[in-house]
Parts: C-alpha cells; sequence; structure tokens
C-alpha cells in the first residue's frame, strides 16, 4: 500500500509537502505549489513520480521555495508572509529529521526571479535541507543557470550534479 505524505496549513492556502514515501527518496523543490493533493493530482506530479521511479527511487516528495498555492506563480504575494514561510521551514526541517535517506532536485525554474523574496526563502530552504546532500537537476539549466521545472522536459531527460552554493553564491 502506498503510503502519501500531505501536509499543508490549516486554511490550505499552503502546502509544504506532497508526495509517496519510500525509503530511497527523491525530493524536488519547485518554486510554489498549485491545488495538488493526494486524490487530485496535477500534470507535474506523474512527471516527478516517473523521474523518481525510472531513475532507481521507491518515494518522491514535492517541495517549494515558497509555500503558498497558486495555480500562477504570478499569483504569488507580492511580499513574503513571514509567517507561512518559517511554518514552511518548521515542516521541511521535521520532515527530514524523519526520512534521511534523498537526494534532491532542484527543479525552481526561472519563476526563482518572479518575486524578490524567493531568493531568500531559497536560501533558507537550501539551509534546512543541507549543503551537503546529493543535489541535482534535470535535463540542462537555463541560459540564467536556473534548473529547469521537470514538466517541461523530455522524459528521458537525465540528472546532473548541481553546485547548490556555487549556484546561490551567484544568485
Amino acid at each position: 500500500m502506498v503510503k502519501w505524505t500531505y501536509i499543508t496549513n490549516k486554511d490550505n492556502s499552503a502546502r509544504y509537502t506532497l508526495g509517496k514515501l519510500g525509503s530511497k527518496m527523491l525530493f524536488f523543490v519547485g518554486i510554489n505549489p498549485s491545488t495538488a493533493r493526494p486524490d487530485d493530482l496535477d500534470r507535474t506530479v506523474p512527471r516527478v513520480e516517473n523521474f523518481a521511479f525510472n531513475n532507481g527511487y521507491d518515494g518522491w516528495l514535492m517541495l517549494n521555495v515558497y509555500p503558498q498555492r497558486a495555480t500562477n506563480p504570478k499569483d504569488m504575494h507580492l511580499e513574503i508572509d513571514t509567517v507561512m514561510h518559517q511554518e514552511h521551514i518548521e515542516q521541511v526541517k521535521k520532515f527530514i529529521d524523519e526520512h534521511k535517506h534523498f537526494d534532491i532536485c532542484a527543479a525552481w525554474g526561472t519563476e526563482i526571479d518572479r518575486r524578490k523574496y524567493l531568493k531568500d526563502c531559497l536560501k533558507d530552504l537550501v539551509e534546512a535541507i543541507g549543503y551537503d546532500r546529493n543535489w541535482i537537476y534535470l535535463h540542462e539549466l537555463t541560459k540564467h543557470n536556473h534548473p529547469r521545472h521537470p514538466l517541461y522536459l523530455p522524459s528521458k531527460a537525465l540528472f546532473s550534479k548541481f553546485n547548490i552554493k556555487s549556484y546561490l553564491d551567484n544568485l
């Protein structure tokens, strides 16, 4: 039986985790969550799952730089909701404490430039996850060296090592 993780805030305006648990997990970090939930998936979830399962992982997790639900990143808060962001970081830390074996795929795309606060949110998230994890990305980086979102990549796209520290230093 598949065990899901699905953690949101009380009013469901923020999602902290969505995924299928396993002993060897691949975490994906997008920019922000849509309305997807275990019984109503969006188009990204099957792509993420296929990339994970086709590369030897038995579980996957969708995380995001910023937890606000918005089907269009243009609809994200103009200014950071610090309470929402801090709760997100705490939920991620708690999840990682319980699930220690994972690789992490950077997948936020060019939307990282959409709001000024997103870069700081990413830095906080990376500190919570750890610089020393196995950070990877799919296919190739964008012309501005951002990792691409999995929805728009070929199904046979390959993983490459991602130097998260260097990326953040140059962000």
